[in-house]
């Protein structure tokens, strides 16, 4: 317990020394949990969709809908807001209307998470939140339009990676990946981070196959600091590789006091 506090204090001071801001950890901790069931042999993000979701300059994901004519519950979606380089977080209900587009009220810059929290009944089909664009039977015809989806099966987001916000800090204390069952396949994990507008880099990276996992703790931690995105990204030797990945920390506020 007394070496975890130390990691705590270190990050504290490393904060003000590098960036100069002062920082309270709080109790606001984030775990993060992503799958792609069929990860190939081009670099792609973690996500249950299997592509890449939207990274906007401007607040355009405003749209989301079912690929279920009967759903009709009120889903929990978190995201954030930009404006110039600064993200906001938000969050939002959304009511379904089966297939037929809704708009959201707060268009989003990133969707980091969608969630069937508080209803007794499961959706029947899988929920997608993305940019204006053409849809069939409620599912975005453009790949590229999707901020993020929330899977009939797991009923949330498979999306490992996140958006820090302008007021923040992450602390990340461990990553983690493996197969989701046994397969012939070996892949590469690629943790990487960028600060908004630069590109992202490579901070971490392990490789998992049949008997072999990715399971790190950052001793110190790793920070992020605001306005970044966190991504983990596979590289597989095979084709309709099923990969889990994800990673956990704890937020620190910047003080204004």
């Amino acid at each position: 317990m007394n070496k975890i506090c130390n990691y705590f204090d270190f990050a504290i001071e490393e904060i003000q020394r590098t960036y100069g801001h002062r920082v309270t950890i709080g109790r606001q901790a984030l775990h993060k949990f992503g799958r792609n069931e069929s990860a190939g042999t081009s670099e792609v993000d973690i996500i249950s969709f299997g592509g890449d979701p939207v990274r906007s300059a401007t607040n355009s994901i405003d749209s989301f809908s079912s690929s279920n004519a009967a759903d009709t519950q009120t889903l929990r979606v978190e995201g954030v807001t930009i404006s110039g380089n600064d993200l906001t977080f938000s969050v939002q209900n959304i009511t379904l209307t089966g297939q037929t587009r809704g708009v959201l009220a707060t268009p989003l810059s990133r969707v980091t998470r969608i969630a069937n929290v508080a209803n007794t009944t499961r959706t029947l089909g899988s929920v997608y939140v993305y940019e204006n664009t053409a849809i069939s039977g409620g599912v975005p015809t453009d790949a590229s339009k999707i901020g993020n989806q929330m899977t009939i099966a797991a009923q949330s987001s498979q999306f490992s990676g996140t958006s820090v916000t302008s007021n923040n800090y992450f602390l990340m204390t461990n990553v983690y990946a493996y197969l989701e069952k046994k397969q012939a396949a070996t892949a590469n994990i690629i943790l990487r981070q960028g600060q908004i507008p630069y590109i992202q880099r490579e901070i971490h990276s392990g490789s998992v196959g049949t008997n072999r996992y990715m399971d790190h703790d950052f001793a110190p931690f790793i920070i992020i600091p605001p306005n970044s995105d966190i991504t983990m990204t596979s590289i597989s030797d095979s084709v309709g590789t099923d990969i889990v990945a994800g990673f956990h920390g704890f937020f620190a506020d910047i003080r204004t006091y």
